[in-house]
């Protein structure tokens, strides 16, 4: 996932001068605002050609997220606010099929995997190779197989983006941020030509690299997130230093301190579950219809917000909205998943993370954080659009879409665009991505500065 990076000390300044909104301006977890969605068995859309504004969008609420409420109530100091910028034209839902290779593992390998009870209360998974793991949900267990059918989302088995990024505070300071970011997936792969589980990949899933590249005074600042394959294992967080030249490792403890000091906590990454499964509780808000961005246009988002450019942000409006030349807006079924933590998790970041999972690809459309007193917290805005995977097919890759923090409670929004097309797949294009075995883990780190 990429994100911006802006200095720690900025961060905690705005934060202490950014109190949080009174109670009475707060949107507070109720499961029956969720209950109450359009039923993703019913009849009920919105017509393709729809204009939604801030006039008429309580005409089409049951098809929106609680962010989404809470922007156009303008209950806080981000709104949605009557410029066109902010405009939803919906367009025809339109089908995104697995690639064949994620298909082929999936037919073959799902029935091999299974959910078994811990300790802790929760559910760790078994037996899992590649594909996605419970392709048909169903039965008591099935709030575990959606959480676990999102945790394994397919991630290219090497890829490379670059980005812009950047962080408003609520006086509308900006903060801008360029990175290098390298992913692999070190286990359970489904691309052809590579392993499913390559010789290096030593016992972990999944492993990103965020390089800072610019401003000059954060310049080289990096860190590395292993995500293990076995999901009862706490993940590991390294953070390259240039000031000392060196990598530090992050204590456990840390996966609710903020990622490279943005918006985003550890247990945000990988587009919001970079979390062990088995800490956490699931349940089943429901099958319902929501307003997605599937195939938004990406050649619209290269280069982002850039000094000067006025893409996504409106100086007194909500951070990060998609203007209407990104693309037409669907209606997709989702799975609302509920996931709390369990009490092994002592005093977590968030008492509720209701995550939007799209009924047809199983990927992450939106997440929605509640505090631990109930309060709407963080809103993480996910904008896809399927991207080629080989010559021949496309599909929704998690990490590569640009996406939108909003911290509700301190108005504050993290941002991340890309500047081009990621690269999936390709090991002919850079040393770091053609390296997995050095530089998807800490050693590598070492090599930056040298």
């Amino acid at each position: 996932m990429r994100v911006a990076v802006w200095t720690a000390l900025a961060c905690m300044v705005i934060q202490m001068l950014a109190p949080s909104l009174p109670a009475a301006a707060q949107v507070t977890f109720d499961a029956a605002n969720y209950k109450g969605m359009a039923d993703g068995a019913s009849d009920a859309s919105i017509p393709a050609g729809t204009r939604i504004t801030s006039h008429n969008w309580q005409q089409f609420r049951r098809f929106m997220p609680m962010s989404f409420v809470a922007a156009y109530s303008g209950r806080y100091g981000f709104a949605i606010g009557e410029d066109p910028r902010y405009t939803i034209n919906v367009g025809p839902t339109v089908p995104i099929p697995m690639f064949k290779q994620l298909r082929e593992n999936t037919e073959k390998y799902a029935s091999q995997a299974v959910l078994r009870p811990t300790a802790a209360g929760g559910y760790t998974m078994h037996g899992y190779v590649a594909g996605v793991p419970f392709p048909r949900p169903s039965g008591p267990l099935m709030a575990y197989q959606l959480l676990y059918n999102v945790w394994t989302y397919y991630l290219p088995s090497v890829s490379h983006s670059d980005g812009s990024y950047v962080a408003v505070d609520r006086y509308r300071n900006r903060f801008y941020e360029q990175i290098d970011v390298d992913q692999w997936r070190l286990s359970h792969s489904s691309d052809e030509g590579f392993p499913i589980d390559p010789p290096y990949g030593g016992g972990f899933m999944q492993s990103t690299r965020q390089l800072v590249q610019a401003p000059e005074q954060e310049k080289y600042t990096a860190q590395l997130s292993l995500l293990p394959e076995n999901p009862e294992r706490v993940q590991e967080i390294y953070v390259f230093v240039p000031a000392l030249r060196r990598s530090v490792r992050m204590s456990s403890a840390a996966r609710c301190a903020p990622l490279l000091g943005s918006d985003f906590n550890q247990d945000d990454n990988s587009d919001g579950v970079f979390f062990q499964p088995p800490n956490f509780k699931a349940a089943l808000l429901g099958t319902k219809k929501v307003l997605a961005l599937m195939h938004g246009d990406l050649a619209h988002w290269y280069g982002g917000d850039l000094p000067g450019g006025e893409k996504l942000y409106d100086r007194n409006g909500l951070p990060g909205w998609p203007n209407p030349i990104t693309g037409r807006w669907e209606v997709r079924g989702a799975y609302i998943l509920d996931v709390t933590p369990l009490p092994v998790l002592n005093n977590y970041c968030y008492g509720h993370k209701v995550i939007f999972i799209d009924r047809e690809t199983f990927v992450q459309i939106y997440l929605e954080d509640y505090d631990r007193a109930g309060n709407l917290y963080k809103s993480q805005l996910i904008w896809h659009s399927p991207i080629k995977v080989d010559e021949n097919e496309s599909y929704i890759v998690r990490g590569h879409d640009p996406q939108t923090m909003i911290d509700w409670k301190n108005l504050h929004a993290t941002t991340s665009l890309p500047d081009s097309a990621p690269e999936l797949n390709r090991l002919n294009h850079r040393d770091v991505s053609n390296h997995p075995e050095i530089y998807a883990f800490p050693g590598g780190l070492s090599y930056i500065l040298k």
